[in-house]
């Protein structure tokens, strides 16, 4: 677990380092040889990576230990398996980093020992120092980042947050469902129902037009039929009043007779 922007600094540094070392040569200030800068460089690059990377998994995995720690205070669920396995995490890279750095400043004092360059005692020196100074600055961060956790419960309460979240993922829930409901491209949703059901009943509502205007065309024929019967009947009911008529005047004439 190396920080983001770890390896493009060491990269910037070399560089710069080169570049210093170019300079001095060419302006013939007694700098010592390249073989010198080149080891001087690796072992740079040897010591940041043995201070960076071992200590930060130990210490990442100390976290997870203590963040496991306040859930468990909080009555929260913790898995046991995970936080057995950053115990032997922490202590593995514990001990790989004390491994590294008195094994890097015995090798870099064999360095100067054997005569190989003169970085090798003080790259030692530096060695050893490192592995009380990296837990030293580990530890003020640690420090540091435990006040602010526990300004951030004081404000922000985690039993807060744990309502609060279930909150959320409950509207997260009811909107996913609000919006299945809202889609028209889904059939089993709301509004595709609504439709379905408003053709359904617009369909009908024409069908209804459709037979009351049948209706009302039948009605029409059926009064048109039944004035015309009334017309016939009526004009049959005269023809016979007249008839009659004549009769009784026939029958008037013969009683006068």
């Amino acid at each position: 677990m190396l920080p983001r922007n770890f390896i493009p600094s060491l990269f910037s540094i070399t560089a710069l380092v080169l570049i210093t070392f170019g300079v001095l040569r060419y302006m013939q200030v007694p700098a010592g040889t390249i073989v010198d800068w080149v080891i001087g460089i690796a072992i740079f690059w040897w010591l940041m990576i043995i201070v960076t990377l071992p200590w930060n998994m130990h210490f990442a995995a100390k976290e997870v230990m203590v963040q496991a720690k306040q859930s468990k205070d909080k009555d929260l669920k913790v898995n046991d398996d995970d936080v057995a396995y950053a115990q032997k995490l922490s202590k593995r890279f514990f001990w790989i980093a004390i491994f590294l750095h008195i094994a890097s400043a015995i090798g870099l004092y064999s360095l100067s020992y054997f005569e190989i360059t003169s970085l090798g005692y003080v790259s030692a020196l530096a060695a050893l120092l490192l592995t009380l100074l990296r837990p030293a600055i580990r530890m003020y961060e640690y420090v540091a980042s435990r006040l602010s956790t526990i300004t951030h419960e004081i404000k922000y309460p985690r039993d807060d947050v744990a309502e609060l979240q279930n909150k959320f993922y409950d509207w997260e829930n009811r909107l996913k469902t609000l919006e299945y409901q809202l889609n028209q491209d889904e059939r089993d949703s709301l509004v595709a129902t609504q439709e379905r059901k408003a053709n359904s009943l617009e369909s009908d509502m024409r069908e209804l037009r459709s037979n009351l205007e049948k209706l009302r065309a039948n009605n029409d024929r059926e009064h048109e039929q039944l004035a015309r019967k009334s017309e016939n009947v009526i004009a049959k009911l005269s023809e016979d009043a007249q008839f009659l008529n004549q009769v009784r005047e026939i029958i008037r004439f013969f009683k006068q007779a």
